[in-house]
């Protein structure tokens, strides 16, 4: 990999990653003019300049006026590792380092970035099932309710006649309760597996399903029995079942980082008969729950119904974990992997130790995590995390490339895309590259059609471009589309898509973006599922990008190339050695020619929508093959 656009300084390198132990070479390319270099070295260290050391470089020979030196080395320790060079030119030192503006090497004095490599485990391997597939994301309590399934009411909780607005005004000094129930289930989801199938659906990932005190189910009561409103263990034995009889894989969301304050390990309100940690010491699972210094509990993020979970503590460990845990009897049920909610918040041994238990079920069994800025950089408690070099999770959530391209989309964005595309690239494993979830709408994020066109979203280059400055009293007020916002929502939409689903990784569908569902933040972007208004043109279009995505098999793990990008169009190109697929878009109303390489003068038009030849109009999107 070459990181020098001055000819006079080259910097060429085997690859931006690297498998521990194996061979790596680092080659400097020096012009003659800057005199004769006594001696070459390359600076390497890593997090807070530990581990640094000085390797000597190798002169190789002189050639076109350029003096080559040369460096192989061995990794010894996993995690990024960072070089630079040090030489010795007519008896004083250099520095040579990384120019982040010009993207160049240069000479330098200064306090410049260094590069970086990659070290991961030499056998990390990402099961080939959760590559370059189309995954779908459904939020159980708003897709489909079959009636087949009728449960026992539950005190406490409030049904809603479906398509309604959820609550979303505080109840009094408790907040918004989420109490609300549209009775979505899980029969509901097998109901619906023949409409996934047309989608080109291979993995469905579904939010908590365990029972819980809310319909968001993110604060677990009973991590063993399905919640009651969805149906039971019985029930998720079978939708994995005809699943996976359409060649469907099943993941289900995680989440070990805290339950809920009525559960049956804290149990504040008596619901259950057990001792619960909230009534002291005396309970058995009172240490399994986080306390401050005055030894009070820890709630996440300060929310009350959320105490935190100790992920050092033994017991709560071999309850998830362990033999006969929580992960080998969600797995007996039939699942093919889980999503781990705020994985960055939980320590690298206890996701280290779910990937043992995991891996013991099911050899090819996939681990997600939440994790929202580039995985491979994130620091936490005191370090560089280490969940994407080989034992941790297999992949992650990839908002990174959910707010380029709707930044690309909605404010012509470019660099932030292009930035952000070559960061994902130059720092993952290609095992995680080709494996993230790549999401243009989720429960946790303004929906993209909003996104694309709705009021309140900033052009803020260093903010989620999702998120929107007002209460939920204003998003309800500002909440419906007019026919021409929504007209032009969904020709952006169409856009995104194309990106999203050319991308290297897998495109996730958030249930409902596909037939035009809009919504700002929780609980708008969880509505639910509008089956008697369903947007035919937005929906065919998906399932023709999910026919082109399935056809070009060779896209799970192909090269990545931006041919052309400016604020008006985007074009990039997929391809190995035999194969290749040009992705080209316009986000303006206006037509605009664009550069076709010339490999593809002769290739087939895959998709064409408002172009011809190679004239590019109105919202228009252009796939060419090469075969």
């Amino acid at each position: 990999m070459s990181y020098s656009n001055d000819e006079r300084i080259q910097v060429v390198t085997t690859d931006s990653t690297t498998k521990l132990g194996d061979k790596y070479v680092i080659n400097l390319r020096l012009g003659v003019e800057y005199g004769f270099v006594n001696e070459a070295k390359i600076v390497m260290n890593q997090q807070k300049g530990t581990n640094e050391k000085e390797l000597k470089m190798k002169y190789i020979s002189t050639e076109n006026d350029m003096n080559l030196f040369s460096c192989d080395i061995s990794f010894e320790n996993l995690g990024l590792h960072y070089f630079c060079f040090k030489l010795v030119i007519n008896g004083a030192i250099k520095w040579i380092k990384y120019d982040e503006k010009n993207k160049c090497a240069c000479m330098t004095e200064e306090n410049m970035k260094y590069w970086t490599v990659t070290v991961y485990e030499k056998d990390y391997h990402v099961p080939e099932w959760a590559k370059g597939k189309i995954m779908y994301q459904i939020f159980p309590d708003r897709f489909y309710r079959s009636k087949e399934y009728m449960p026992k009411l539950i005190k406490g909780r409030t049904s809603k006649k479906w398509g309604e607005m959820p609550n979303w005004k505080p109840y009094k000094d408790q907040g918004v309760l989420n109490n609300d129930y549209f009775m979505g289930n899980l029969k509901g989801i097998e109901k619906k597996l023949d409409y996934l199938e047309e989608l080109g659906v291979e993995i469905l990932y579904i939010n908590p399903i365990w029972m819980s005190q809310s319909n968001h189910r993110y604060d677990t009561a009973d991590y063993e029995n399905v919640d009651i409103y969805l149906g039971n263990n019985e029930h998720l034995k079978s939708l994995c079942d005809k699943a996976h009889n359409r060649g469907i894989s099943v993941i289900i969301d995680a989440v070990f980082n805290h339950t809920g304050n009525d559960s049956l390990y804290f149990n504040e309100f008596n619901t259950y008969d057990t001792i619960g940690a909230f009534q002291g010491q005396k309970s058995s699972y009172y240490n399994w729950f986080k306390k401050d210094g005055n030894g009070n509990f820890q709630y996440w993020w300060g929310f009350k119904n959320l105490p935190v979970c100790d992920s050092n503590n033994p017991n709560w460990q071999n309850f998830i974990y362990g033999q006969d845990g929580v992960i080998d009897k969600w797995f007996a049920m039939g699942i093919d992997g889980i999503r781990l909610d705020v994985a960055d918040e939980l320590t690298d041994e206890f996701i280290e130790n779910i990937r043992v238990a995991v891996k013991r079920n099911k050899p090819d069994g996939f681990i997600i995590g939440e994790v929202w800025e580039n995985a491979i950089t994130k620091e936490g408690y005191g370090k560089q995390r280490t969940y994407l070099l080989g034992n941790g999770l297999d992949s992650v959530m990839n908002y990174p490339f959910t707010n380029a391209i709707l930044k690309f989309v909605r404010f012509g964005k470019y660099e932030c895309f292009v930035e952000t595309l070559n960061e994902i690239l130059t720092y993952y494993p290609k095992e995680v590259v080709f494996s993230l979830m790549n999401s243009l709408s989720t429960h946790d994020i303004t929906r993209a059609m909003t996104t694309l066109v709705g009021d309140g979203i900033q052009k803020n280059d260093y903010s989620w471009v999702w998120d929107v400055p007002y209460s939920r009293k204003w998003q309800f007020a500002h909440q419906k589309l007019n026919k021409e916002k929504y007209e032009k929502a969904k020709k952006m939409m169409k856009i995104a898509t194309a990106i999203q689903y050319f991308l290297p990784g897998n495109p996730c569908i958030y249930y409902g973006d596909e037939i035009g569902m809009y919504g700002y933040r929780d609980p708008f972007n969880r509505l639910c599922f509008t089956w008697e208004n369903i947007d035919e043109d937005l929906h065919s279009f998906f399932i023709e990008l999910g026919k082109i995505r399935k056809q070009f098999t060779f896209l799970k793990e192909a090269n990545t190339r931006i041919i052309e990008a400016n604020e008006n169009i985007l074009s990039f190109e997929r391809y190995d050695k035999k194969q290749g697929i040009l992705i080209v878009v316009n986000r303006t109303e206006n037509s605009i020619k664009i550069n076709v390489p010339q490999v593809y003068n002769n290739s087939k038009n895959v998709l064409q929508i408002n172009s011809e030849n190679d004239i590019i109009s109105n919202y228009g999107i252009i796939i060419k093959s090469l075969i």
